[in-house]
């Protein structure tokens, strides 16, 4: 590598701080996106040899001078950029591709690369089907107006936006695109550039240690912006943490009791059924005041109003017909937050609902809900979910009350998000039947009430509403005509059923996998529910318990509910 250095310090061109003037001049009619067109169109098929560097010079020098970085590193940012355009990603390999070198070349250039992502002008996404590099979305608009990309400002207003800046860091944490080593300096800038706000100078004068302001961070912003009071498990917390040893200790001190933020008061274990919860921490009462004293909390009721944070969300893999995942892919890449925002405001434009209603309608467990889970974890957006048969009997009574106040809520989430969340009406087949006409009864007219405010709120509507039902035969023409997007979901057919097979139960032997797709039309919530059930007693009893013979008989198990006409309680057929 140090030979790659000094070979390329005779040829490449250094920025002369005293030739500004003139190098403007000389460049007076070029900008950065023409400047980074001409790297990329004689980088092609050059092996980035020396006459490369020669012929793209004029072009080199401007993006160094422009952006304040090295030769090597323009060169880096032009390829990034044209191979990275449309949020897609590129390795250093399809680098090494494009310009027609070895990658061990290419890999030289990795700590010019890693500078680009310490200045924030790139990101690396780690992703397991989707990796590699990204350039920052801001960095774009500094390339349109022919300025120098400068890190985003974390100056808040007030402590709702601190912790909506904190929020931003660690979820691109979840997202694999910024690192421990990466994220660390970016929070001490945070603190740095919010010295004003109380809760900062509080944090400052209670806790020395950086992590343990970080781990306090973390809770309050869950606290403040989410209503989390009952506590985090520690998967919620050591992701924070690259290093799986150093991540393992902290999780173990907090565990034990131990960790300096519990025996100094601040922090306690959680607490289910009466009885201390080791796996769960919390704000202790004494940190509640002392850093959030005079800060506005509306603690979130989780029986009708539950929200998930989107980097609460686990990725799963779900197997779909080609036309469900076109569909989906094409919600995927609307709802993705630049393209949403453009739509809404194209729409906006033109005098039309801003509001993005999807219907998901299937037989149960063909992926309804999940998706819309794997949906919001994509885009980055939170889900406030509507559980309509765990709520439906406290709206007596108080239908209209209640369930304007679901969506009074909502709106407040959405005015407190930077990314607008989505609101899933979860089994929603009990308020999207149709309306009782003449209806005498109180149920009846109460349900009518209950659908006649959702109709409305859902004219209104500024945001994202996802409503799942296994059931479409009795819907009201009113609900079907204002969901925009209706998405099928239908049971997997026999190729699809082999690929959840073997997703859940690797080990399952090839044959074994295509006579249990062939034999049981199963759907993947109950495919699903025989390897939760093989898990069980792989656990109890060992891997050999579990035989060919013995997963056949979870399948006729699993068919308990099947009738002798065939059909199966509660699908659609």
């Amino acid at each position: 590598m140090g030979m790659r250095r000094l070979k390329i310090s005779k040829r490449a061109i250094k920025v002369n701080k005293n030739a500004h003037s003139d190098f403007e001049e000389i460049n007076n009619n070029m900008n950065m996106f023409n400047a980074m067109e001409g790297i990329v169109s004689k980088a092609v098929s050059t092996g980035l040899s020396e006459d490369f560097y020669k012929d793209a010079k004029e072009y080199i020098d401007y993006v160094a001078q422009k952006q304040g970085i090295s030769a090597d590193q323009a060169v880096m940012l032009a390829l990034i950029t044209e191979h990275s355009y449309g949020n897609k990603k590129v390795e250093m390999e399809g680098i090494a591709q494009f310009v027609e070198c070895r990658n061990i070349k290419v890999v030289q250039y990795q700590s010019d690369v890693d500078e680009l992502v310490k200045r924030g002008i790139v990101f690396y996404c780690n992703e397991d089907y989707d990796r590699g590099y990204l350039l920052a979305p801001r960095a774009l608009e500094a390339f349109k107006n022919n300025e120098k990309f400068e890190k985003e400002s974390y100056a808040s207003a007030d402590v709702i936006e601190f912790f909506q800046h904190f929020f931003d860091l660690t979820h691109m944490i979840h997202l694999d695109m910024l690192s421990t080593a990466l994220f660390v300096p970016e929070f001490e800038r945070l603190l740095a550039e919010n010295t004003s706000i109380p809760y900062v100078q509080k944090l400052q004068e209670l806790v020395d240690d950086l992590w343990d302001r970080i781990i306090l961070t973390h809770l309050c912003r869950h606290l403040v912006l989410g209503g989390v009071d009952d506590g985090l498990d520690y998967s919620h917390i050591g992701f924070l943490e690259d290093d799986r040893n150093k991540r393992f200790m902290l999780c173990n001190a907090l565990r034990n009791g131990r960790h300096t933020l519990i025996t100094n008061g601040l922090l306690e274990h959680g607490c289910a059924d009466g009885f201390e919860d080791s796996e769960v921490v919390r704000l202790t009462d004494k940190a509640k005041n002392e850093l959030l004293g005079g800060v506005k909390i509306a603690i979130r009721n989780n029986s009708l109003r539950d929200v998930t944070l989107c980097q609460d969300i686990s990725e799963k893999e779900l197997f779909f017909s080609p036309s469900v995942k076109e569909q989906l892919g094409n919600l995927y890449d609307m709802l993705s937050e630049e393209r949403y925002q453009g739509i809404c405001n194209r729409l906006k434009e033109h005098g039309m609902r801003q509001g993005f209603t999807c219907l998901f309608y299937g037989a149960p467990g063909t992926g309804k809900t999940e998706s819309v889970l794997q949906l919001a974890r994509a885009t980055g957006r939170d889900v406030m979910h509507v559980n309509v048969s765990d709520i439906k009997s406290k709206w007596v009574g108080e239908s209209e009350k209640n369930i304007k106040a679901l969506f009074d809520q909502y709106r407040n989430i959405v005015k407190t998000r930077k990314t607008t969340p989505i609101l899933l009406f979860n089994e929603a087949d009990a308020i999207i039947g149709k309306r009782k006409e003449g209806a005498d009864y109180a149920v009846d007219k109460m349900e009518n009430s209950i659908q006649n405010i959702i109709l409305q709120e859902m004219e209104k509507l500024e945001g994202i509403m996802i409503a799942t039902t296994n059931l479409v035969q009795n819907m009201d023409g009113a609900f079907e005509r204002r969901f925009l997007y209706k998405v099928r979901f239908e049971k997997p057919d026999i190729e699809q059923r082999s690929r959840i097979w073997q997703s859940m139960l690797p080990k399952l032997p090839e044959g074994l996998v295509y006579k249990l797709a062939s034999t049981y039309d199963f759907s993947g919530g109950q495919i699903e529910n025989i390897a939760r059930k093989c898990d069980i007693e792989s656990i109890l009893y060992g891997d050999d318990y579990l035989t060919d013979s013995r997963v056949e008989e979870y399948c006729r198990q699993e068919t308990i509910c099947q009738k002798s006409s065939g059909r199966r309680i509660g699908f659609i057929q």
